[in-house]
């Protein structure tokens, strides 16, 4: 609604609070979060939990498997809850937005300044900022007087933005550039102002990006391992579809009874869901968040830290991320007796370190030269700094002579302002230089004058800022480099500045996008290529979060305030970046929180990521060849040993799943890779490709037909039935157990060692005693329905796991050499898969 009041009475109080009524209040929305029974739902839809739900539930009510029913349901609600905790941790990015609305604001309402509740501002309002305070709705500005606002929560520019009556304004101008404009939520650090209020609430700038941040998306982790689930569940009904025409065989032949049948269809469930995956994976994520904390990464959603290992692009925030933050003086040249740092003191009116961003560096810098003004030295007049003069000037008493004006500003516009001459001419052909190397320079002049106007003044000097960049970024640039990590630089600085700071850290600035060529035709699709993207508003940078995901990539994007939340949230891992304004919001909507702000903190995240994909690969790669081959075991069982009814009862399964796999798949969440993680470069076809489950079919059938030989065995000597299934449990912990070694390697499995990566041997360790003491000890093993085996049993599960190793490295190594023979020629490439090639160890990859 375009206002109808434009006087400077402002609104009467019956037009304000008929738009109070229109409008709403001038406040940003929160969306209701789900409850607790919508987010447990959304767990329970996941096929393996509707499989671990069916198969307790006939366990319990029809089977009356009191004990095992409970088991499987107890699983399933540990799932469950640790997955709606996690959930609850992504609704806090809008209601942190509420922190930056000035709690209180100054508005004329007929012909009267009052102090009002900012929720009251409504559109035509007349407001009043001064320095110090928070602007509470964006507005145009009527009137200013050397105002100056610090948009950096919006724009990522990290100096103030000079404000003017009339300046450049609407929706088509980028947001840097909209002088005439103030908006809600930023800061005015010099001067004051008056302004019509346009939007309020969900309409201002920091409103569209509350809406923006509604809609994140899932990490890489989640999205594959819900593949994962999909393609279980495809597996586990494809099973259950043979096991009934092979049950309804034996009925009909009265081989089985139909209780016998729902038995062999909960053993069969239970061996196609592996229990203990999600507890596994989400220990891993948990230890890997505990490390990365340590490190000054805080994790706040654990599929982020994956995700953050399967990053392909870094798209990072200059200010407070590749630089400080802080401007410095870079360089300087002064004129021969002339007083440079003097002058920059006298026109200056930063104090004790507080002021505009400018005065504060000059007066730093001539703090480092030994340079304090004289308390005989006073004010006696002074124009602030003003966009349109594009200049600061001030009259200073001194002792016993004229007074003396110093001017600083803009180098076109002091050295206009000087007699010209060699100095000023020297001064002059100085600048251009120095503004190619992305300073922002400023020129310094003085006279013996009380005429703020007054012209024919002597050059003191030029000053050149910087913001200075942080010492760690170019070897963190160059780190990501070398991983194969395309790092983007995104600002809201210009496009000159950009290119050089890009430069200084070792990023080519080319192709460089800046946000007004954006708005051009086909500007948008330059943004997957480009190296730098300047001027940028949200809008864009969320634009460049979704172009390069669209084109594959897994993207990083870092930030720090306002304006970068709703990239933080739909990016695949969004990286807070903290110590400047605004990190609350930054905060909430990241997945990851560096505490220190540097780049190379984010490469070690990146370590530490790409370290957790190889775990999280080899563990999912274990756990589902282990229940690929008991699945297998199940199946031909009933097609070939009708008087055991069921080869592997459900308690079985529910052991071996549980208890025996989950410790080693712990520790294979924890364990080190060979190497320099930060080489695992994943492969793009994902955690469960087609190609890595053939790998794990023939390993899976490796083992299943070992125990079924065995198996095969026992029943031909005569065993009692409770024999042969404990020699079918033997031989298989024994020989899954073999796995956890399989999959750590490329080549042979213990190439690197029994106890290279300790974590493991203790765990394969730990399941082989808890195993044998089951096996071995009557009363133990009772309630799991084992029963004590001869010696030849227990030389036939060792020997279950010696020819598990002997047939996965014979197969593996025949594999390689077809694979070698198809890549010759090739560049050697990166792999990370569950229990693939490499299996841990992986070759350096392509950059």
């Amino acid at each position: 609604m375009e206002p109808a009041v434009r006087t400077l009475s402002g609104l009467t109080e019956e037009e304000a609070a008929r738009r109070l009524a229109e409008h709403g209040p001038n406040e940003i929305p929160q969306p209701k979060p789900p409850n607790l029974l919508v987010r447990a739902a959304r767990q329970l839809a996941d096929p393996m939990s509707v499989l671990l739900l069916v198969a307790g539930l006939v366990t319990l009510l029809v089977l009356g498997e009191v004990p095992e029913g409970a088991a499987i349901l107890a699983i399933l609600l540990v799932n469950v809850v640790i997955g709606v905790a996690q959930e609850t941790k992504a609704d806090k990015a809008v209601r942190a937005l509420h922190t930056l609305t000035a709690p209180m604001a100054t508005v004329v309402r007929g012909d009267v300044a009052r102090r009002i509740p900012a929720a009251e501002v409504v559109p035509g309002d007349i407001v009043t900022v001064a320095a110090g305070d928070r602007v509470p709705a964006d507005a145009r500005l009527v009137e200013t007087s050397a105002l100056a606002v610090d948009e950096a929560l919006l724009t990522g520019e990290s100096l103030s933005a000079d404000k003017r009556a009339g300046g450049a304004a609407g929706p088509h101008v980028p947001l840097g550039d909209r002088t005439g404009e103030i908006f809600s939520g930023t800061l005015v650090v010099r001067g004051s102002g008056t302004a019509e209020v346009l939007r309020t609430g969900s309409g201002t700038e920091v409103g569209r990006i509350a809406t923006a941040l509604g809609g994140g998306g899932k990490g890489p982790l989640e999205i594959e391992l819900g593949q994962v689930s999909r393609r279980i569940g495809l597996l586990a009904v494809a099973a259950g579809t043979l096991m009934v025409l092979i049950g309804l065989t034996r009925v009909s032949r009265g081989e089985a009874t139909l209780i016998d049948i729902i038995l062999a269809g909960v053993a069969l469930a239970i061996a196609a869901v592996p229990e203990s995956m999600a507890a596994a994976v989400t220990t891993a994520l948990a230890m890997a968040a505990q490390r990365m904390a340590r490190l000054g990464v805080i994790v706040r959603r654990l599929p982020a830290m994956e995700a953050l290992g399967a990053t392909t692009v870094i798209a990072t925030d200059k200010t407070g991320t590749l630089t400080t933050g802080h401007l410095t003086v870079a360089d300087h040249i002064a004129v021969p007796g002339a007083d440079l740092w003097r002058a920059a003191l006298r026109c200056n009116d930063a104090r004790d370190g507080v002021g505009d961003a400018v005065d504060v560096a000059l007066a730093e810098a001539a703090a480092r030269h030994g340079v304090r003004l004289p308390p005989a030295e006073t004010r006696l007049d002074a124009r602030p700094f003003d966009a349109e003069t594009r200049s600061m000037a001030v009259v200073t008493a001194l002792d016993g002579g004229p007074p003396l004006l110093t001017v600083k500003g803009a180098p076109e516009v002091v050295l206009a302002r000087c007699a010209p001459g060699g100095q000023t001419d020297r001064l002059a052909e100085a600048v251009p230089e120095l503004a190619r190397r992305g300073l922002r320079v400023l020129a310094l002049a003085e006279g013996r004058t009380g005429d703020l106007d007054a012209t024919g003044l002597r050059p003191v000097g030029l000053v050149a800022l910087q913001d200075e960049i942080r010492a760690s970024a170019r070897q963190a640039v160059a780190d990501c480099r070398g991983a194969g990590i395309r790092v983007v630089m995104v600002t809201g600085d210009h496009a000159e500045t950009a290119r050089a700071v890009a430069r200084e850290v070792g990023i080519d600035p080319e192709p460089l996008v800046t946000g007004a060529a954006i708005e051009g035709d086909g500007g948008r699709a330059r943004l997957p290529e480009a190296a730098v993207v300047a001027r940028v508003d949200p809008e864009v940078k969320l634009d460049l979060v979704r172009a390069l995901k669209e084109r594959g990539e897994v993207v990083a994007m870092t930030g720090d305030g306002v304006n970068d939340a709703p990239a933080l949230r739909h990016a695949d891992v969004g990286v807070a970046m903290a110590g400047e304004e605004g990190t609350d919001v930054a905060r909430e909507a990241a997945a990851v929180v560096v505490t220190n702000g540097e780049l190379g903190t984010i490469v070690t995240g990146v370590r530490e990521g790409r370290r957790l994909r190889h775990n999280v690969a080899s563990m999912i790669g274990y756990l589902l060849a282990g229940n690929l081959a008991e699945i297998l075991i199940v199946l031909t069982g009933l097609l070939v040993w009708p008087d055991l009814v069921v080869p592997l009862l459900p308690v079985h399964l529910l052991w071996i799943n549980l208890v025996l796999d989950g410790i080693p798949a712990i520790a294979l969440g924890v364990d080190r890779p060979a190497g320099d993680p930060l080489a695992l470069r994943p492969r793009g076809d994902g955690l469960l490709s087609w190609r890595v489950l053939r790998r794990i079919l023939v390993r899976s059938v490796v083992v299943a037909v070992l125990v079924f030989a065995i198996v095969e065995t026992a029943r031909r000597l005569g065993w009692s039935d409770e024999q042969v299934r404990t020699q079918a449990v033997l031989a298989l912990v024994f020989a899954r157990l073999t796995l956890a070694y399989v999959v750590r390697a490329r080549r042979r499995t213990f190439e690197r060692g029994w106890w290279h990566g300790r974590a493991v041997a203790a765990a394969v360790s730990a399941t082989l005693l808890l195993q044998v003491l089951v096996t071995a000890v009557p009363v133990l093993g009772a309630p799991l329905a084992l029963v004590p085996l001869p010696p030849l049993g227990w030389a036939m599960a060792v020997a279950a796991a010696v020819l598990t190793v002997l047939l996965c490295d014979a197969l593996r190594t025949d594999g390689m050499r077809r694979g070698e023979a198809r890549d010759r020629g090739r560049r050697r490439r990166v792999t990370a898969e569950p229990g693939g090639s490499g299996d841990g160890q992986h070759e350096p990859g392509r950059i």
